[in-house]
C-alpha cells in the first residue's frame, strides 16, 4: 500500500488540468483564422494519437512502471504547451497535438494503474471509487480555478493577451513533473513484470474477449460519451458567444460547471448507495443525452449558460463508479495494458465523432447537440445500461 501516492496524483492531476486558456482556446484559434471545422480536426489528430500511442504506452507502463509513464506525460504535455506559445501555423498546432495526444495516452491506464494498486488490498473496489472520485473531483477544482485567472489575463480574448496565459500553464505542468518524481511504484512481483510485451497484450486482448462483464462495461464507457471536452474546448465557448455570453462569462460558466463536476464525482459513488447500483448507472448515462436535447432547445445566454453549467457538472459522473468496476476485474501484472485498450477504442470514437458534430454545428449549433443526445441515449438503451452486468466483489 502506498497512501502518499494518492495524494500526489491528484496534484499531479491538478496541474494537468491547469489550463488558464481553455475555456476561450477555439476563440484564440479562430481569430487566427482557423474554421470550427480545421479546430475539431486538430482535436480529432489529438485524440486520433490517443488512439494509436495508447496500447504501446499501456504495455510501457506495465513493463517499466506507472511511476515513469506519468512522469513522460507529464513532460510532454509540458513541452506541447511551450510549443503553443509560440505556434502560429495549422501545422504548429498539428504538432502541438501529436505531442499532447501522446502524453495524455501515457496517463490514462497509467494513472488508474497506480491509483489501484496503491490501495490497500481490502475492498478495494470500494476504496477505488472514492480514490478516483477524489482524483477526478480535485482535476475539475483545477478548471474552476482556471478560467477564472484565465479570464482576468485574458480579458477580451485579443489574441497577445493569451501569451501569459499560456506560459502559466506551462509553469503549472512543470511543478506537476516536480511532484511526479516524487511518485513510488507500488509493488509487483516479479515474474509479473519479466513478462514480455507481446505477452501482456494478448493477456489484455484474452481477458477483453472472454470476460463478458469487462467487456460490457467497456462498451459502455465508448458508446456512451458525453463528449465533455469536445463540448468544453470546441463547441461549447463559440456557441455561448453566439447567445451573447461574454469572454469572461464563458470561462466563469466552465469555472462554475467545473466545480459542480468536482463535486458531483467526489460524491458519485453516495448515488449508487442511495439508489443501488443499476438504477443508478442508467440514471448516470442518460443525464447527459437528456442535457444535450435541453441544451439544443434552449437559446439565450442565461439558459444557455445554465445548461452548459449542468453540462460540464453532470455529464461524467459515472466515470469514477466505471473506473473501480473495470479495475477490479483486472489483474494487477497487465491492468495498464487492459485500461488502455478500452481508452483506446474510446479515443477512436473521439476521433471520429469530433469532426463530424463540429462540421454539425458549423452548420447548425442545435442540430449537433441534438444528435449528440440521441447517440448517448440510443447506445444506453441498445445495450441495456439498466442492467449493467455485476463485477466479481459485486
Amino acid at each position: 500500500m502506498q497512501p502518499g501516492n494518492i495524494n500526489k496524483i491528484i496534484f499531479i492531476s491538478f496541474c494537468q488540468h491547469f489550463h488558464l486558456y481553455i475555456h476561450a482556446y477555439a476563440l484564440l484559434l479562430l481569430a487566427r483564422g482557423l474554421t470550427l471545422v480545421q479546430i475539431a480536426l486538430i482535436e480529432s489528430i489529438l485524440i486520433g494519437t490517443i488512439f494509436l500511442m495508447e496500447v504501446p504506452t499501456g504495455v510501457l507502463a506495465d513493463r517499466v512502471g506507472r511511476k515513469w509513464s506519468i512522469i513522460c506525460s507529464t513532460f510532454l504535455l509540458m513541452c506541447a504547451e511551450f510549443i503553443f506559445i509560440f505556434a502560429r501555423d495549422y501545422q504548429w498546432y498539428v504538432l502541438v497535438a501529436l505531442l499532447a495526444g501522446t502524453g495524455y495516452a501515457f496517463a490514462s491506464g497509467a494513472i488508474e494503474a497506480l491509483v489501484y494498486d496503491s490501495l490497500p488490498p481490502e475492498n478495494r473496489e470500494e476504496a477505488m471509487k472514492r480514490a478516483m472520485g477524489r482524483v477526478n473531483s480535485y482535476g475539475m477544482i483545477a478548471f474552476v480555478i482556471a478560467p477564472i485567472v484565465g479570464g482576468l489575463i485574458i480579458g477580451d480574448a485579443a489574441v497577445e493577451n493569451f501569451i501569459p496565459a499560456i506560459a502559466l500553464t506551462v509553469v503549472a505542468l512543470l511543478v506537476g513533473l516536480l511532484v511526479c518524481l516524487t511518485l513510488r511504484e507500488p509493488p509487483i512481483e516479479t515474474s509479473e513484470k519479466t513478462e514480455s510485451s507481446a505477452a501482456l497484450l494478448r493477456a489484455g486482448l484474452y481477458l477483453l474477449y472472454r470476460n463478458r462483464r469487462l467487456r460490457r462495461l467497456a462498451l459502455l464507457v465508448v458508446f456512451t460519451l458525453p463528449f465533455t471536452d469536445a463540448l468544453a474546448v470546441t463547441l461549447g465557448p463559440p456557441y455561448l458567444a453566439r447567445n451573447d455570453v461574454s469572454p469572461f462569462a464563458i470561462g466563469a460558466v466552465l469555472s462554475v460547471g467545473s466545480l459542480l463536476a468536482a463535486f458531483t464525482q467526489r460524491y458519485a459513488f453516495k448515488v449508487e448507495e442511495w439508489l443501488g447500483r443499476d438504477r443508478a448507472i442508467a440514471i448516470l448515462i442518460l443525464l447527459p443525452g437528456l442535457l444535450y436535447w435541453i441544451l439544443a432547445a434552449v437559446a439565450g445566454p442565461i439558459a444557455t449558460a445554465s445548461v452548459m453549467i449542468l453540462m460540464y457538472g453532470c455529464s461524467n459522473m459515472k466515470g469514477p463508479l466505471f473506473s473501480a468496476y473495470q479495475n477490479s476485474l483486472i489483474e494487477s501484472k497487465n491492468r495498464a495494458t487492459v485500461l488502455s485498450l478500452i481508452n483506446m477504442f474510446v479515443s477512436l470514437f473521439l476521433a471520429l465523432g469530433a469532426p463530424v458534430y463540429a462540421d454539425l454545428a458549423q452548420r447548425s449549433p442545435t442540430m449537433a447537440f441534438a444528435v449528440m443526445g440521441s447517440v448517448i441515449v440510443a447506445a444506453a438503451l441498445l445495450l441495456r445500461a439498466h442492467r449493467l452486468p455485476r463485477t466479481e466483489a459485486g
